[in-house]
């Protein structure tokens, strides 16, 4: 059963999948994401975001791609780290990849062909950003020593190249291990949850992106959103979602928070709270 027409939505709302087009720009996102674009504008070389389970770090980070792609200046790439293994070389060969390194060389030499890559980038006026997502699961030394390494090369007037890792805090504990990689950091970004007033525009936000009319929620409804997602938007997006799905099966309008305690109760959210 669709809720969309039911509540005249033009698209889903509170999909958890990362689009741009949903990013909330609020208090607790906008000066991070501010603060990204500036450090790729301005090549700081290495910039860290890290955030607890579900506060969007993947979202900002997509938001920050899209915006790049819109300026001719940048050259901008992805990694999505989906293991927590990976075999010696493997980042500078995803490097070269998305630097379009083209000379299928032997990995000794790809360390060679990136600086000469990225020399020609500056020449052409372009800067390399390369965001790598789950960058906690960089769990070997070597694979560290391989950014560290691309880091490393830059002339007298600035880095040739940005990385942006963004992932979970035991990112931070894992880079404190490499003291050359820590002084190297421009920037260490933390995510923090929405507040209680942040969470709500951010609902209003995405329902107002989907085509949404009138209201949706109550403010007994809002209060109960924040309550139990304590302003993780990963979470929020699960709760709003199952709420809209309870009151169509409700035939409701709008969602009351007692809707809301039943997709919580649904989700097993009030059972993990009282077993805490």
């Amino acid at each position: 059963m669709e809720y969309e027409s039911f509540y005249s939505f033009e698209q889903e709302p509170f999909s958890n999948v990362p689009d741009p087009r949903f990013f909330y720009s609020g208090p607790e996102h906008a000066k991070p994401f501010l603060r990204i674009m500036f450090s790729a504008q301005r090549m700081k070389g290495l910039v860290v975001l890290i955030g607890e389970v579900g506060t969007g770090k993947t979202t900002l980070s997509r938001k920050v791609l899209s915006s790049l792609l819109k300026e001719k200046e940048y050259l901008p790439g992805i990694l999505v780290l989906t293991r927590d293994e990976y075999p010696p070389f493997w980042l500078t060969s995803k490097v070269a990849q998305l630097l379009q390194v083209k000379d299928n060389d032997t990995d000794d030499n790809k360390l060679q062909l990136i600086a000469k890559r990225l020399y020609e980038i500056k020449k052409e006026g372009r800067k390399p950003v390369i965001i790598i997502d789950e960058a906690n699961k960089f769990h070997s030394d070597a694979t560290l020593e391989e950014l560290r390494s691309i880091l490393n090369i830059e002339d007298e007037e600035r880095k040739l190249i940005t990385f942006i890792l963004c992932g979970m805090p035991s990112l931070k504990e894992m880079l404190n291990k490499n003291e050359s990689l820590i002084q190297r950091i421009a920037y260490l970004i933390t995510l923090s949850s929405l507040s209680k007033i942040s969470t709500e525009n951010y609902v209003k936000y995405r329902l107002k992106v989907a085509g949404a009319e009138g209201e949706v929620f109550t403010q007994e409804a809002f209060e109960e959103i924040f309550r139990w997602s304590r302003g993780r938007p990963r979470l929020i997006n699960t709760i709003c979602d199952n709420s809209l799905f309870e009151g169509v099966l409700l035939q409701k309008k709008p969602i009351t928070g007692e809707i809301v305690d039943l997709a919580t109760e649904s989700l097993g959210l009030k059972s993990q709270s009282e077993n805490k």
